[in-house]
């Protein structure tokens, strides 16, 4: 239930989490850039998971996709600007060394378990065949999250961080578990409110309101 439900420890974070919205960057076009390449590299991985099932595509199949994958590129084109000036880079390097660094054998678990409690639940949508049939769960949960972030948008970034930043004291096959289901419920929202918090007030409410709406269509 942890979750579903924010702990007192995570009304403490809520209100002494610094956003950063005082540090201003000048315009940097490999900052965005960068943000492009990385976004990319997500939809690539979605269109690779539709790619899978092409055979089960009905015959306006390839139209669907190409829309599909439209929609992300519109979002990802229209926050290229802001990023310019707000967005601070991944790096191909830290994705590469956290995909392949040494895991103990409780985060192992943790990440088996949350593997198979997502896939029983994907299971649910019965007309999309394996494994694009985790996408109408992705969307559903992304598009409740963009919602939510429209109105208490430092409660969701804290919330992600108190999730999936695990201590060395918060090892547990638990932790792990809520670490992982965390990343692929709220990750991509966390990618996209992350970078619309450093905006100005007005601009950011009016692009967490746009993600929200294009998420909405996607469903």
């Amino acid at each position: 239930m942890k979750v579903l439900f924010p702990s007192s420890e995570l009304k403490q974070q809520v209100r002494t989490f610094p956003l950063k919205k005082k540090n201003k960057k000048n315009f940097s076009m490999k900052r965005g850039a960068a943000f492009f390449l990385e976004s990319n590299l997500f939809v690539l991985l979605i269109l690779a998971i539709l790619l899978i099932n092409k055979n089960h595509w009905d015959e306006d199949g390839s139209t669907m996709v190409i829309a599909f994958v439209s929609v992300f590129e519109l979002l990802f084109m229209l926050l290229f600007v802001p990023a310019c000036f707000f967005y601070e880079p991944v790096g191909i390097n830290r994705i590469i060394q956290s995909i392949f660094q040494k895991r103990e054998k409780n985060e192992w678990i943790g990440m088996a378990l949350a593997f198979c409690v997502i896939t029983l639940f994907s299971l649910g949508f019965i007309f999309l065949p394996y494994p694009s049939n985790y996408l109408p769960l992705w969307l559903t949960v992304c598009w409740v999250c963009a919602f939510v972030s429209i109105f208490i948008q430092r409660v969701v970034i804290v919330y992600y961080y108190s999730n999936a930043n695990i201590e060395n004291n918060q090892k547990s096959i638990s932790n792990y578990f809520f670490k992982y289901v965390t990343y692929f419920i709220m990750g991509f929202n966390h990618y996209i409110q992350l970078l619309l918090s450093k905006m100005p007030f007005l601009l950011n409410k009016l692009f967490a309101i746009f993600a929200f709406l294009l998420l909405y269509k996607l469903n």
